[in-house]
C-alpha cells in the first residue's frame, strides 16, 4: 500500500518535532557539562545504573508518546514482526566482534587530530567525552558478579532496546515514510544519534556504527537485527573494559595493531556484503508489520 499525502505530511511533521526535541536535549546536556565541575567526585552504584535506565525512558517519553498517538497507522509503526534469519544473526554476531578492531585506526586518527586543536577546545572535547562515556561507570564500579550482570543489562541490553526503538524504529522509519531516500534517512538519523551521545572525540567511529545500525534496520526490515547488533557491540565493549581492568588503551606503534586492524576491516566488509545478500533489501516504506 502506497503512503498517502496526508500520511507523508504527518511523518514530516513528526520527524521535525522528534529531531528538534533530540537536538534540544543534546544542547541542554552540552550546556550542563560545560558548567564548572562539582568538586565532589561522581560515584556509581547499582542504584545509579537503575536510575540511568529509568531516566532514559523518561527523557524519551515525549517521543514514545508521538509514536503511541500514531500507532493505529501501520505504515508509521516500527518493523518488529519480521521473521529472523539465523544466517543473518550469525553474521551480525561476527560483525559485532570484528567492528571494534576495524574502527581502531579511525579512533587513532581522530585522537591525533584532536591534539592539533587549541588547548582549551581540546580539553573541553576530552571532558565532554569522558562525562558522556560509559567507560567511567565501568572503571569506577566493583566488578562483582551482581555488578557485572547489572552492567550488561543497564549499559548493553536496555540502551540497545530503547535507543533502537527511538532512533531507528521511530525517527529513521518516519524519515523514510516522509519521502527521504534511504541513504539520507540513515545518515541524518545516525548523525542525530551521535550528537545525542555527545561523543565528540569518537564522532566518526560512532557515525559508522550508527549507520550500520540504520542499514541493518532498513535492509532487515526489523528492529531485531539492529537491537541485537547494538546490544552485542555494547556488551563486547564492557567485556573488554572488565578484562583489561578498565584500561582500553592500545599501542598504535605495534605492527600487530595495524595487522589486526586491517584484517578486521577486510573481515567487516566481507560480513557486510554477506549480510546484504542474506537480508534481501526491500522498500521500507511498505513495511510488513501486520
Amino acid at each position: 500500500m502506497m503512503n498517502t499525502p496526508s500520511l507523508t505530511s504527518k511523518a514530516k511533521r513528526e520527524v521535525f518535532l522528534i529531531s528538534g526535541y533530540l537536538l534540544f536535549l543534546a544542547g541542554l546536556s552540552l550546556y550542563l557539562m560545560l558548567l564548572p565541575p562539582n568538586s565532589q567526585e561522581r560515584t556509581f552504584t547499582l542504584e545509579t545504573l537503575f536510575l540511568n535506565v529509568v531516566g532514559t525512558v523518561v527523557i524519551f517519553s515525549p517521543i514514545l508518546y508521538i509514536w503511541w498517538r500514531s500507532s493505529t497507522e501501520a505504515p508509521l509503526n516500527p518493523m518488529v514482526k519480521q521473521g529472523i534469519k539465523p544466517k543473518a544473526v550469525g553474521g551480525i554476531v561476527a560483525l559485532a566482534l570484528v567492528l571494534p578492531f576495524a574502527l581502531l585506526p579511525l579512533e587513532f586518527l581522530v585522537d591525533n587530530v584532536i591534539t592539533l586543536l587549541p588547548e582549551k577546545i581540546n580539553k573541553a572535547a576530552q571532558s565532554i567525552n569522558e562525562q558522556s562515556n560509559a567507560i567511567v561507570i565501568v572503571q569506577q564500579m566493583e566488578h562483582s558478579p551482581l555488578v557485572i550482570v547489572s552492567l550488561y543489562i543497564a549499559l548493553a541490553a536496555m540502551p540497545a532496546i530503547i535507543e533502537e526503538f527511538v532512533f531507528r524504529g521511530i525517527l529513521q522509519h518516519r524519515m523514510h515514510v516522509s519521502g527521504l531516500k534511504p541513504i539520507w534517512a540513515i545518515g541524518l538519523s545516525s548523525l542525530i544519534f551521535c550528537i545525542m551521545h555527545l561523543q565528540l572525540v569518537n564522532l566518526l567511529p560512532m557515525m559508522i556504527l550508527s549507520s550500520i545500525l540504520g542499514w541493518l534496520y532498513y535492509h532487515g526490515q526489523s528492529l531485531h537485527y539492529s537491537v541485537l547488533f547494538h546490544a552485542l557491540n555494547n556488551a563486547f565493549s564492557i567485556t573488554i573494559l572488565i578484562g583489561l581492568g578498565g584500561d582500553p588503551s592500545t599501542d598504535e606503534s605495534s605492527p600487530w595493531f595495524w595487522v589486526v586492524s586491517m584484517g578486521a576491516i577486510f573481515t567487516a566488509l566481507m560480513l557486510l556484503k554477506s549480510l546484504h545478500k542474506t537480508l534481501h533489501s526491500e522498500d521500507i516504506t511498505q513495511p510488513k508489520n501486520a
